[in-house]
């Protein structure tokens, strides 16, 4: 099947996690190409499915043509192939070459750290939220069970994750860097590269948009708020990273592509 090609009648299903950054980068990019697909939200034992169908316990994972893609990038590297228009890769060598190194700071250097801010606080500040954050848009019967088993899930999560107060403090200086990198890059035209919204600009409003940042009104699963977040959304709000942060959801965040069975 060539390039930009593909089966009309197949329609791509993506296994995510709702609560997560990753995950809402990829379901961003099907969103934004009008790409119809169909979402499977995994509850605690996703693990051995997700190592069975691609040899790491990651989500998301996209089926694609039969084929099972996990990772961010490498899923948006296969639906730039898959459907390339509307594109997220810049056709300039040069611009492509500093989106993708944008892509990989805010997936590699970001998200992993603000994660473990999030979630040793939620664990630690909010665990009466720890329920609602991971059965997002799950059904009672996986809420109840993640209720019973939320003690030994939290500890087998902090260690997969290393997920502990360090890590934490961690996270927080490295959210503020990326906020600051984002005013560093900002183009006139309002984008991270050139004048037209790339792979830089998803990933850094899907990594740093998520609960920790602006999060913005156009979140189609909406996060717990917990309550020592406020003041920290206020101040990234009146920042230009957080004004930019709420503009990419607001002009390019668009509508759910997702077909429900």
């Amino acid at each position: 099947m060539g390039a930009g090609s593909h089966d009309a009648t197949s329609v791509p299903v993506l296994w995510h996690f709702p609560g997560s950054h990753y995950n809402e980068k990829v379901r961003w990019a099907l969103d934004w190409k009008g790409i119809p697909h169909r979402r499977v939200a995994l509850g605690p034992s996703y693990l051995p499915r997700a190592w069975w169908r691609t040899g790491h316990a990651h989500l998301p994972i996209l089926i694609l043509s039969g084929q099972a893609i996990g990772d961010s990038t490498r899923i948006i590297e296969a639906l730039e192939r898959w459907k390339p228009q509307p594109p997220l890769y810049p056709e300039d060598p040069a611009a492509l070459t500093r989106a993708l190194a944008l892509e990989e700071f805010f997936d590699e250097e970001v998200a992993p750290q603000i994660r473990a801010f999030f979630v040793h606080n939620l664990f630690t500040r909010s665990p009466e939220l720890a329920v609602d954050f991971y059965g997002l848009a799950r059904g009672a019967a996986v809420r109840r069970v993640l209720t019973v088993i939320m003690p030994g899930f939290e500890r087998l999560y902090r260690r997969r994750h290393n997920v502990s107060a360090v890590t934490a403090e961690d996270g927080e200086r490295r959210r503020d860097l990326a906020l600051d990198r984002i005013e560093a890059e900002l183009q006139p035209s309002g984008y991270l590269v050139g004048d037209r919204f790339t792979v830089a600009d998803l990933t850094a409003a899907s990594i740093l948009g998520w609960g920790l940042a602006a999060e913005p009104p156009q979140l189609q699963y909406p996060l717990p708020r917990p309550s020592w977040q406020v003041e920290a959304r206020e101040q990234i709000a009146r920042r230009p990273a957080g004004q930019y942060l709420a503009e990419m959801y607001r002009r390019h965040r668009g509508v759910s592509m997702e077909v429900r069975p």
